[in-house]
């Protein structure tokens, strides 16, 4: 199926031909790396499966262990029982003494022989056995598990942030992803489709993904934001007073006590991640409009499609009339159902919707709306002339491909099926971002408009530099007074050689307690200070630079030269903190350090040399 075929539905195409195709491509994709990186697939099943019963006994040794220590505390509590007992029974003896002191001696002696006895013949050796045979089994877990990474070692290396990008490319033509943010295209964005959404101060580009939809550039985007907003504080005191209740011969005083509790509202900073896809397209290029989702739960039958278009007919007709009334241009389509569902009431040029959301595209949209798996109608769609803005719930928790993320795994079969069904899972939600852009047959028909660019001088976009630093080391930006986490965000300050040097700025707070004391009426009739713990939160802001360069070679390449220790001359230190991820390989700059074209030529050698030993 051609994506800019009329008949293209995005909803079929991915249910009867990608959902299945993504996985098979994604296991052929992980066999390759497996035959490159010469992983011995069977040797490693071995390993792990020698390991997996080494945990078993290493579990149930650590089971029994814990079931004797804590035999051992209960013969313990015993052995003091019966000291105490006997001890009462000694002490009864001296007096009045009877039957009752002599038992008490005589079976405090005896739970106390007893349980020393069973301590000391029985339960201290198997806790010693165990303990030495928990040691033992400890060993051989850590000596086969490091056996296990060894094996799949030369696989992790193998892998790249390239990864997704590959797959993806076998599996559909319904949209390319490019191997980083160029500059040139973010510039397009911006000048030729009218793009000026940047991220605000409160908020940092984490990661960066961008590619097109025949020809048409998109960027996915997620943010780590910061809001200040007002947080409640809360704090108790419990008083008691007394009181005298009945009269008389039956009045008696009682006790009272009640917890009083206080509220104290103040500004804090909250930290969450927003994610969202921009899309550019020439078609409809004076239209604004925005939908948010229709409210259908993923569970809904076709009672609740019904009701959800009939509520929404009542304030389409209203919207209608306020028009004629006013002289507006709105109109409803005819389709109610795709009214209602998609619900963009707010649109300011009905021709131009019209040509957008053809009958096919109102289907297409309507189907994506209705469908229950895998997300449901959980998408907002944003149209700014010719940018349009989609952003999901499922895009928020699905998380981004990173290599790293598969560190750890000791079976190869369990790292291949957690492999495929990450893949599988990240395609899915990006798909679905798009699927409200597939869904719209003009964009798709509708090719990226001529642009030349002024030359760009730079050779990392603002973008893809903000999101390399959020993956260094956090502690190379973070003010020393931080109690918070930070927002990191880049300022473009020159090309140096192949370097881009950016500032780096990083805004953070540092918490300081305070207390407020709120007066609470009680119970007695009087006043009383409630403490109310509270925290100032005092803005920080620590400014640094980095350094960061396009890099062809792959993690393994990276470091082995890092291995080598070349980068680490002496009069070289600010070499210590790079990093290489997607295609860049960046580090910070000691403050007040002036990077020279002479040191970037001699990075640019070191790198293009390992780069052929790698090779």
């Amino acid at each position: 199926m051609n994506v800019k075929d009329m008949e293209f539905d995005p909803v079929d195409y991915y249910r009867l031909s990608l959902k299945d195709a993504i996985r098979k491509n994604a296991e052929d994709y992980f066999d390759g790396l497996t035959k490159k990186a010469k992983v011995d697939v069977e040797k490693n099943v071995r390993s792990a499966t020698e390991l997996e019963k080494a945990m078993q006994v290493d579990k149930a040794n650590e089971n029994r262990l814990s079931r004797y220590r804590f035999l051992k505390t209960f013969l313990i509590v015993l052995i003091v029982g019966g000291v105490l007992a006997a001890a009462m029974g000694i002490y009864l003896l001296t007096g009045e003494g009877g039957l009752g002191a002599i038992l008490a001696l005589v079976i405090g002696l005896i739970v106390t022989i007893l349980a020393l006895l069973l301590l000391f013949l029985v339960v201290q050796p198997k806790i010693k056995a165990f303990t030495e045979m928990d040691a033992e089994n400890n060993k051989k877990v850590a000596k086969l598990k490091a056996e296990c990474l060894s094996e799949l070692y030369p696989l992790h290396m193998a892998m790249s942030d390239r990864d997704f990008n590959h797959i993806v490319e076998k599996t559909t033509s319904a949209f390319h992803l490019d191997d980083s943010l160029k500059p040139e295209k973010l510039l397009m964005l911006r000048k030729l489709y009218g793009y000026c959404q940047d991220p605000m101060k409160n908020e940092s580009v984490f990661t960066c993904l961008s590619g097109d939809v025949s020809t048409n550039p998109f960027l996915r985007l997620r943010l780590f934001t910061c809001k200040v907003r007002d947080k409640v504080y809360t704090g108790t005191r419990v008083i008691s007073w007394t009181e005298v209740v009945g009269s008389g011969k039956n009045s008696h005083v009682v006790t009272r006590t009640q917890t009083l509790t206080a509220h104290v509202t103040k500004p804090a900073p909250f930290y969450n991640y927003a994610t969202f896809v921009v899309y550019g397209n020439q078609a409809a290029p004076d239209l604004t409009f925005h939908r948010t989702p229709s409210g259908l739960k993923p569970d809904h039958d076709e009672k609740d499609v019904e009701r959800l278009v009939k509520d929404r007919e009542k304030e389409l007709e209203r919207k209608n009339e306020e028009s004629i009334k006013k002289s507006g241009s709105f109109q409803p389509l005819a389709n109610t159902d795709f009214e209602a569902l998609f619900g963009a009431f707010d649109r300011d040029n009905e021709v131009q919707f019209r040509l957008l959301f053809t009958p096919l595209a109102q289907q297409n949209m309507t189907e994506l709306i209705t469908m229950k798996e895998p997300y449901g109608d959980d998408f907002s769609f944003y149209k700014l002339k010719k940018i349009n803005i989609v952003s999901s719930r499922h895009g928020r928790e699905i998380p981004d491909f990173q290599p790293d993320m598969f560190i750890g795994e000791v079976d190869i079969r369990k790292l291949k099926k957690t492999y495929v069904s990450t893949i599988a899972s990240i395609f899915e939600s990006l798909f679905f971002e798009l699927a409200p852009v597939l869904c719209i047959p003009l964009y798709q028909q509708t090719d990226a408009g001529e642009y030349d660019p002024v030359q760009e001088v730079r050779h990392v976009s603002s973008y893809e530099a903000e999101s390399f630093v959020n993956h260094m080391d956090g502690r190379e930006f973070l003010h020393p007074e931080a109690t918070t986490p930070q927002v990191l965000k880049v300022q473009f300050l020159e090309s140096v050689g192949q370097s881009d040097v950016f500032a780096v700025d990083s805004a953070s707070y540092k918490a300081i307690e305070q207390v407020a004391h709120i007066s609470v009426f009680g119970g007695d009739g009087r006043s009383h200070d409630v403490p109310v713990i509270w925290y100032q939160y005092v803005p920080l802001k620590r400014t640094s630079s980095v350094a960061i360069r396009n890099y062809s070679g792959t993690k393994e390449d990276f470091t082995r030269l890092m291995a080598e220790k070349e980068y680490f001359q002496k009069e070289k230190e600010f070499y210590a903190s790079a990093i290489r991820s997607k295609n860049f390989v960046g580090f910070r700059l000691k403050d007040g350090y002036n990077y020279s074209d002479e040191e970037d030529s001699l990075l640019d050698g070191l790198l293009r040399k390992d780069h052929e030993k790698g090779e």
